[in-house]
């Protein structure tokens, strides 16, 4: 290389200034395309204390929060105070410290994605006040529990967190049940029932116990496990003083939000013009519907959560159209070789599939309200269509198993005592069969995320293409299908035929099949 191509190449080149990391110092550095919240760089006053910081959390109630607290700040500067708003979220993950530390580095600052059809906006959220990882502080957070500032308790565990049994009862024979009655708690039910002890002894009023994730009755499991522990623990005074005073209101959460990727903390940093580690990413549209309480808390309804007497008739909704459509959608999509949510819809057949299962076969089931199904199941076929999230069908379809028996079985048999015929929800556990037997209509292996799944897949891999064989074996497991499915030989005949169906013309063939009503 010459003497002028070296001064005129890349590494002659001045270089830029490195970026700045995203913090509350530089949050005013941030890109004029995105937006800041609305309520100063300070962090907020602590008012909520939420267990487990995860990608929802972050994408729902901490965002909606933010609106919240922004609502309250404009009508605080019309009236002329000055004092900065309370309902900061101390967050605290129980789990992992990992997610945690990175937010740390960035004072709870991160990025919401919102990906629309057409474009992406960005909104950097500070409504997380302080940060901490249980296991290293459980002084600290035994003192934020205690802090009559905070008045609201907020959870996203998982299912499992809430150590149940089958008979939605404390499982006291979990191990972490046992360390926490006889060690130091450390799952959110011990940790629950340890601050509102202290609140007890201290003679102060309960914070407000409120579940966001995604289980039916969520509030009223809730206070069952909490119930159970003091029992376990020898605190009946306690027991009694939690059933008589703490409210758990149930909820009714909902947003599409998937797995951070490399390519949304780039879209961070791009649209902030800062460097974002811990971005997350979620559908323009979100629900939060929440049974009226007592009590202060933010102005939520603001921000767009609605407040009922009542969660079932939304619940049952969400359960059986939203996530039993999911459930049918990732068992069709699989089966014909897609990978997300949007790549399913569009296989030729499927949307029109989705719309019939959902107004057809689940709204019969569902409980007399004046919420507008017909709407809801519209809204939902264009949220699934959409590509501007990237919804992994591996993702929707993991634990199948344990989802089957809510999503599609129950409804099934609401169905079938009322003689009305499902061929699109049969069809839905015919493929769920046909995944677990591992094959899809290329014939390439399908993976299914599941313990249970794991033992009948080895069992299944000699019936895989004997659909009498196959359905038999499916219909044995009564931890799925229980001990009255199995009896009805009407539904036996019909998955058979849905499965030779889907083995022989494959999902666009056996869809059309349903849609032409040629499948009982």
């Amino acid at each position: 290389m010459n003497q002028l191509a070296q001064l005129l190449s890349t590494d002659a080149r001045p270089s830029r200034p490195p970026m700045a990391r995203l913090t509350r110092a530089t949050l005013g550095m941030t890109a004029p395309q995105a937006r800041v919240p609305g309520f100063g760089a300070g962090p907020l006053r602590p008012g909520i204390l939420h267990l487990g910081c995860g990608s929802f959390h972050r994408a729902h109630q901490a965002l909606l929060t933010q609106r919240a607290v922004e609502w309250e700040h404009s009508a605080a500067r019309r009236l002329q105070r000055s004092e900065p708003p309370a309902w900061g979220i101390v967050a605290a993950s129980l789990v992992t410290r990992k997610t945690i530390d990175a937010l740390a580095a960035q004072d709870g600052l991160y990025t919401l994605l919102e990906r629309g059809p057409e474009r992406t906006h960005a909104t950097v959220v500070g409504s997380i006040c302080e940060l901490v990882y249980a296991p290293d502080r459980p002084e600290f957070l035994k003192r934020v529990f205690a802090d009559p500032a905070i008045r609201v308790v907020t959870l996203t565990i998982t299912v499992a967190g809430y150590c149940a049994d089958a008979a939605n009862r404390l499982d006291a024979t979990l191990a972490s049940v046992q360390h926490d009655l006889h060690v130091q708690p450390s799952t959110a039910i011990g940790l629950l029932v340890q601050g509102l002890r202290k609140r007890w002894i201290d003679g102060a009023a309960p914070p407000v116990i409120l579940s966001c994730d995604n289980l039916p009755a969520n509030g009223r499991l809730l206070r069952q496990m909490c119930l159970d522990f003091a029992a376990l623990h020898g605190e009946d005074r306690l027991a009694s003083w939690i059933a008589t005073h703490v409210q758990f209101p149930c909820t009714v959460v909902d947003r599409i939000v998937p797995v951070t990727s490399a390519a949304d903390r780039m879209d961070a940093s791009a649209s902030l013009g800062l460097i974002d580690t811990v971005p997350v990413c979620a559908e323009p549209f979100y629900q939060w519907v929440i049974e009226r309480f007592d009590g202060a808390r933010p102005r939520w309804d603001a921000a767009g959560a609605e407040y009922v007497s009542n969660v079932e008739p939304w619940e049952a909704s969400k359960l059986r159209l939203l996530n039993g459509g999911h459930l049918a959608i990732a068992s069709l999509g699989k089966m014909a070789g897609c990978a997300t949510v949007a790549d399913a819809m569009a296989v030729p057949g499927i949307s029109a599939f989705a719309l019939r299962f959902m107004l057809d076969e689940q709204k019969p089931t569902l409980p007399a309200s004046d919420h507008d199904i017909d709407a809801y199941a519209r809204q939902l076929l264009a949220r699934w269509r959409s590509r501007g999230v990237v919804h992994q069908l591996d993702r929707v379809a993991r634990g199948a198993s344990t989802k089957l028996p809510g999503r599609l079985l129950a409804s099934l048999r609401d169905n079938l005592c009322a003689g009305r015929p499902a061929p699109c929800t049969v069809l839905a556990v015919a493929a769920w069969m046909c995944c677990v037997a591992g094959r899809d209509d290329a014939g390439q292996p399908v993976s299914l995320v599941d313990a249970m799944c794991a033992e009948l897949k080895r069992q299944a891999a000699d019936a895989v293409n004997d659909p009498v064989q196959l359905v038999a074996l499916m219909l044995a497991q009564p931890r799925i299908f229980g001990d009255d499915l199995p009896r009805d030989s009407g539904l036996r005949r019909s998955l058979q035929e849905a499965v030779a169906m889907l083995q022989q013309q494959g999902v666009r063939g056996a869809v059309a099949a349903c849609m032409a009503g040629l499948l009982p």
